[in-house]
């Protein structure tokens, strides 16, 4: 535990004060630390322990998840295997005479120490880049289910007003959520909005008219609103023909055509 604490000491604040904001202890983030120097104490003891390598894995692994889960960056996190190297060596410095140590037990200690922290390094890296890639992917399709708001305007009518480009991914989203929850409104006709829509891909045009045979399936009509000439020409290129749509040139036409307009 002392080395550990001296880590902590020795870490700068920006990356302590993440982990105690985060409702960890002083304690916890050092009995946390404490593993790591745990399995270099066993590697140094017993050389033939096959197990600490796949104990280091884990904690890097865990500890990295961590780092990303409580807003802790890669540079903070790279900087505690630096300071774990220079704590480690202060400490046997200062409590085994070194010199009275065979060279080459002295060089076996280090060439452990360094493969340990060297695997620790190498897991922070990876683990780190793909703990965050997919925090990221989860964001970002949390944000998307709830960027298709399906209004009802009438018992009969809703609107759903589309912002932003819509590539195959966001569209494949929209193909999912938007279907149930027009079901559960038990609406006849959906005007879909695309006037705030600067670009829709080959790929997100095709949802689109899947989201149109679909919806035709349970019975309800689609219709399409503030469609732009750059819109017009995928699903030009999709073969697609205007008499297969129905089509109003605003979502205020739309509305006036369902007589919902004050």
């Amino acid at each position: 535990m002392e080395i550990s604490i001296e880590i902590s000491r020795k870490l700068n604040q920006r990356y302590t004060s993440f982990l105690n904001e985060s409702g960890l202890a002083d304690d916890a983030i050092a009995k946390w630390r404490a593993q790591l120097i745990h399995f270099i104490g066993t590697a140094i003891l017993d050389q033939n322990d096959a197990s600490v390598t796949d104990s280091v894995a884990d904690w890097s692994v865990q500890t990295a998840e961590g780092a990303v889960n409580y807003g802790v960056g890669i540079d903070d996190l790279m900087l505690t295997v630096r300071c774990y190297r220079g704590v480690i060596w202060d400490y046997i410095e200062k409590e085994i005479d070194i010199e009275a140590m065979n060279p080459f037990s002295v060089l076996k200690v280090n060439r452990i120490i360094d493969a340990i922290l060297d695997q620790t390094a190498q897991v922070f890296s990876v683990s780190y880049v793909e703990y965050h890639t997919k925090a990221i992917r989860a964001a970002q399709k949390a944000f998307n289910e709830v960027s298709f708001p399906v209004v009802a305007l009438s018992d009969q009518v809703a609107v759903l007003p589309l912002i932003g480009e819509l590539s195959e991914e966001r569209a494949s989203i929209l193909l999912e959520n938007v279907l149930p929850k027009c079901k559960d409104l038990k609406i006849n006709d959906l005007i879909l909005d695309l006037s705030g829509v600067p670009q829709v891909d080959t790929m997100g045009t095709d949802k689109l008219f899947q989201l149109k045979q679909s919806l035709s399936l349970i019975g309800i009509n689609l219709i399409f609103t503030g469609i732009k000439p750059s819109l017009a020409l995928p699903m030009v290129n999709l073969g697609v023909s205007l008499d297969q749509l129905n089509v109003k040139g605003t979502l205020k036409n739309a509305i006036s055509a369902y007589k919902l307009m004050q």
